[in-house]
């Protein structure tokens, strides 16, 4: 059994925890949070600026220059200055590689989860809907 998996599964549910509850309650003054992750992903959302000049991975840091870090299942995001320039940064917890704080001696290694590409067929094509009389059809015909 491989449970390294799982370990990286609670890992990422750690640093949802702890930014959610910065997110609730702001940081407590005795913490400065590292956090590392991958940019070379489409699912990063940062400046265009900011990826050309950390193309594959950065370091951001929560102490005390950050505002509106929103904290949803699958991703973060947060206000952040780069040269004086604010910017929303949105990182998947897919993405981390690291998570620290610092003055806590605590840090986690992260092994990122690939991202799930989608087809051209699954972005071009809507969803249909479907009433429960054609469902019962096509099931007829599927079992015919």
């Amino acid at each position: 059994m491989d449970y390294m998996p799982y370990i990286q599964k609670a890992y990422r549910m750690i640093v949802h925890d702890v930014l959610k509850d910065v997110a609730d309650n702001g940081i407590d003054g005795t913490s400065a949070y590292y956090i590392s992750f991958q940019t070379n992903r489409a699912d990063v959302i940062i400046p265009d600026f900011v990826r050309a000049r950390y193309p594959e991975e950065m370091t951001i840091v929560l102490e005390n220059q950050f505002s509106d870090l929103v904290v949803s299942e699958t991703a973060f995001s947060v206000e952040l200055a780069f040269g004086g320039v604010s910017a929303t940064v949105r990182v998947p917890f897919d993405a981390l590689t690291q998570f620290a704080d610092v003055n806590h001696q605590f840090g986690l290694a992260l092994t990122p989860v690939p991202e799930q590409k989608q087809t051209s067929a699954e972005k071009s094509t809507p969803a249909k809907i479907m009433s429960m009389d054609e469902i019962r059809k096509a099931h007829q015909t599927d079992n015919q």
